[in-house]
């Protein structure tokens, strides 16, 4: 299989790149992520590039994923792209601005009430729901699983503490809330589905741009850290993790590519790229570490950054293609 990247798309990665290198510098990132901040006043920036355009297919989408992980690029994107984009899209509208999905098909229910729809009940650990415009939110009704989009100033939302400040989580509770039908019975199950595969190898690819930056940082300082008057990086013993760290890594991509073509797209094709995705980064964050030494497990060096996100990347990408493989084998009991 051809991974060679076209003209397009590699246009779209060099601008993607060029983008937010010249926006977000090493102490941009740092200074939002000790606030917890995500940058908002990007947002229409990044709608102006096209960062959301709908002629955007899963493999071009992974490119920018894989970009955004490179950069730790600090906006709701993969909430809003990733999880929310396509219900929208299904219904014919657009976003109203930063979105994303609570998936409560089985905590939340949808009734018709004072000739709307009201909803009851709590989804946990939502992406993103406190700079949300609007939470869609899967639950269910009389006739099935259904999509809502919310207001989240109906909603009650309880931060949760995370690995990664730049990936804010809340607790999204529901009591009677107004919601607007996006997507009805029964096209929202399988929207659902489609959307958790999009979703697990948009990440995959963010995995492979924080390991990809990872081992930029450990092989710039194995060319300029000098010990017994040699660079490190001559020594056998840094050299080899460091082409180790860049065999897991091109592996990695060629597995997310694969798995965002529309020719190969398939369970187990999106599982094994989350799981060697998941796994360079984690593999390749810990490499970086060791390589740069006492200085690479201090607060003030950027690796750490990189580091979180991969935890948080792993936690997301461990239980999710599992069981969508076990969905496949063995239907709705498994």
């Amino acid at each position: 299989m051809d991974f060679a990247l076209t003209e397009d798309q590699t246009a779209l990665k060099t601008a993607a790149r060029t983008y937010l290198e010249d926006t977000y510098g090493l102490e941009r990132i740092a200074a939002l992520a000790d606030d917890g901040q995500n940058d908002l006043s990007a947002w229409p920036e990044l709608v102006r590039q096209g960062w959301l355009d709908p002629d955007l297919d899963l493999a071009e989408l992974v490119l920018l994923a894989e970009e955004g992980g490179r950069a730790l690029h600090p906006v709701p994107w993969f909430a809003t792209a990733g999880l929310a984009l396509p219900v929208y899209r299904a219904a014919g509208v657009e976003p109203p601005g930063p979105a994303t999905l609570a998936d409560g098909t089985g905590t939340c229910r949808a009734s018709r009430r004072d000739g709307g729809w009201r909803l009851d009940g709590a989804v946990q650990a939502v992406l993103h729901a406190d700079v949300a415009t609007e939470i869609v939110v899967a639950a269910r009704t009389p006739a099935g699983v259904a999509l809502f989009g919310v207001d989240p100033t109906v909603a009650s939302l309880s931060a949760r503490a995370g690995v990664d400040p730049l990936r804010t989580t809340s607790d999204v509770a529901l009591a009677g809330a107004e919601g607007r039908l996006l997507v009805g019975p029964p096209s929202a199950t399988p929207l659902l589905t489609a959307i958790h595969s999009r979703a697990t190898t948009l990440l995959a690819g963010e995995a492979i741009g924080v390991a990809d930056r990872a081992l930029a940082i450990a092989v710039e300082h194995a060319k300029t850290r000098a010990q017994f008057d040699r660079p490190i990086g001559s020594f056998q013993a840094v050299s080899q993790q460091l082409a180790d760290g860049y065999a897991e890594v091109e592996l990695a991509r060629s597995l997310a590519y694969r798995a965002a073509s529309g020719a190969a797209a398939s369970t187990e094709a999106v599982a094994c790229a989350a799981h060697a995705a998941s796994r360079a980064a984690i593999s390749v964050c810990e490499t970086a570490i060791q390589v740069c030494g006492g200085m690479g497990v201090t607060w003030e060096f950027p690796l750490h950054r990189w580091f979180r996100r991969a935890l948080w990347l792993e936690a997301e990408l461990a239980s999710g293609p599992l069981e969508a493989i076990a969905h496949s084998l063995f239907g709705e009991h498994s």
